[in-house]
């Protein structure tokens, strides 16, 4: 009898460690804030770490994919508020005929700069981790040419689209990702005004 108590005992003790390790993955200590009025993700997203990014949000879902040299990946996120939790894939075939696929957690920030371009500043991790990995930031395109593609990444879109989510200035915006985020911002570049 002693012997059964300690083996249940045991069991219920190695279960409830278990849990209490397991399966959440690390998070991201973000809180979501009021999306800007007009404020959608959806659009073409240019980033310094994955390229051109194409999201489509409906109601409070994004789907999207991005590439960027030999990385093809596929994004699904909720949002709520200003923040979009995601999940990503992605297959990067560094060697021909032999792709690798990864996959992770992530989150982005919507927020409208003062330069009024719109941006997402967030991280990505691996598995579960939603950071860990690294940054991963983006502008969206203010140009009006194209409207995102989230199947295809841009591979099948014709040019007279309208543009989707809320109004991209025509003004400016152009191949320049600078347009002035700040006035003590004089880097210049592609760097997102210091994303």
């Amino acid at each position: 009898m002693l012997r059964s108590s300690l083996i249940v005992g045991l069991s219920v003790s190695l279960a409830i460690a278990a849990a209490g390790c397991g399966g959440g993955g690390r998070r991201a200590n973000v809180s979501p804030g009021p999306m800007p009025e007009g404020g959608t993700f959806t659009g073409i997203w240019h980033s310094p770490q994955y390229g051109e990014m194409h999201f489509s949000q409906t109601g409070t879902q994004v789907v999207g994919c991005y590439t960027k040299d030999e990385r093809r990946g596929r994004v699904q996120g909720t949002v709520q508020g200003n923040l979009m939790r995601f999940e990503w894939s992605e297959r990067r075939e560094l060697v021909s005929g032999r792709p690798v696929t990864t996959r992770g957690h992530g989150y982005f920030q919507y927020r409208l700069g003062d330069d009024g371009d719109s941006y997402a500043t967030g991280e990505w991790g691996h598995d579960d981790d939603e950071t860990g990995g690294g940054q991963w930031n983006a502008v969206r395109d203010r140009r009006r040419t194209r409207r995102p593609d989230p199947d295809t990444c841009g591979a099948a879109t014709t040019g007279d689209e309208e543009p989707q989510g809320d109004s991209f200035d025509s003004s400016g915006g152009g191949d320049s990702f600078d347009s002035g985020a700040s006035s003590s911002d004089s880097s210049g570049g592609d760097d997102l005004g210091g994303l």
